[in-house]
């Protein structure tokens, strides 16, 4: 297939997504307003001085230009209210619209103006992949035709991701520092903990716009040289750390497939997380993880406590975590599942 791709170039899901199609064979060319690594040979579209809100859309008269040179088979368009819009925007079809999470769970109900946007985008669309059953519910009821929505979670390449020499009594976030994942709450979590035994180290992972606020309240509430932020990690690094891990933490209020939990499971780091449907789509609780209510670190401070008192049930729960991403989150064989969507719609396109 010739497959043009809208999404954001700097996104490491981008990547992962581009990189895999062309392995398979595709002629995959990538547009984008966004800038990424050069050996993604994204084609850059121009940006507008101007909100997201008219941004995306008045690139579509220069996306058209491509595209009516390109000759794609399909349009593969990640994000429902930019470069969905786009995709569906452009009059080309198909259209295959990937929806991320926050997309439609939450900006796509946020307001009037976003649902109408939403409904437009997903209406039109000719397939609608989502990665989680919470995340394709919210697509049919913002406007998918229901035969039209796939639940595919990606998973994640679970051959990287193995237990390493445990390191007891280590806890890790690898959340981005954003609102949505409310790493504060884990802070505030952890802190009595930690207090009260002195053999439990933090790792916060990752980066983003609350970190400086994130270190100050570390600094304010967390026992010092128990602590530390480490920033943004290579995926090799990545996999160690989660390797060696006790405990994984993250208190998202929202969430469709999280793949940092899959990495978390397959790696056999015991998820303590926020007690949300995405979540609950792969864990439970006593089986799997402990869940704590979003937003409420007393809560949390029980569940890591009801972890860390039982040996042999975090034993057990990593060896459960893993026949689960083995069996439903593998990313090579859930792709394969969407590159056979894709394949059919162009067959129906075509008819």
């Amino acid at each position: 297939m010739k497959i043009a791709t809208l999404s954001n170039a700097s996104v490491i899901h981008t990547r992962r997504w581009v990189e895999h199609f062309r392995a398979r064979g595709h002629e995959v060319r990538l547009w984008s307003l966004e800038q990424g690594p050069d050996e993604l040979r994204a084609h850059a579209l121009p940006v507008a001085p101007l909100p997201g809100l008219l941004r995306y859309p008045l690139a579509v008269p220069a996306l058209v230009r491509d595209l009516r040179a390109f000759a794609p088979d399909l349009i593969d368009a990640h994000y429902v209210p930019n470069y969905g819009l786009m995709g569906v925007l452009s009059g080309w079809r198909p259209v295959s619209v990937s929806a991320w999470g926050s997309d439609l769970l939450l900006s796509g109900r946020a307001g009037p103006l976003r649902r109408l946007r939403a409904h437009f985008v997903l209406s039109h669309a000719d397939l609608v992949i989502a990665d989680a059953d919470n995340l394709a519910r919210a697509a049919r009821e913002l406007g998918a035709k229901a035969e039209r929505v796939h639940s595919v979670p990606w998973g994640i390449r679970v051959d990287r991701f193995r237990e390493g020499e445990r390191k007891a009594g280590l806890l890790l976030s690898t959340r981005m520092h954003e609102a949505v994942y409310d790493i504060e709450t884990l802070i505030e979590g952890v802190a009595p903990i930690m207090a009260g035994r002195a053999d439990l180290e933090l790792v916060i992972a990752a980066d983003g716009s609350r970190r400086p606020a994130l270190e100050r309240r570390a600094a304010e509430r967390l026992p010092a040289g128990r602590f530390r932020f480490v920033g943004r990690l290579e995926p090799e690094a990545l996999a160690a750390w989660l390797g060696r891990a006790d405990v994984y933490l993250s208190g998202s209020h929202s969430d469709s497939t999280s793949l940092s939990l899959l990495e978390a499971m397959a790696s056999g780091a015991v998820p303590v997380v926020s007690d949300i449907e995405g979540n609950r789509e792969w864990v439970s609780e006593g089986e799997g993880a402990r869940l704590f209510a979003p937003g409420n670190p007393a809560a949390l401070s029980r569940a890591l406590e009801a972890a860390l008192a039982d040996a042999p049930w975090r034993e057990a729960a990593r060896a459960h975590n893993r026949r689960v991403v083995e069996a439903r989150g593998d990313w090579n064989r859930n792709m394969a599942v969407v590159e056979d969507l894709m394949t059919e719609c162009v067959r129906e396109a075509r008819r």
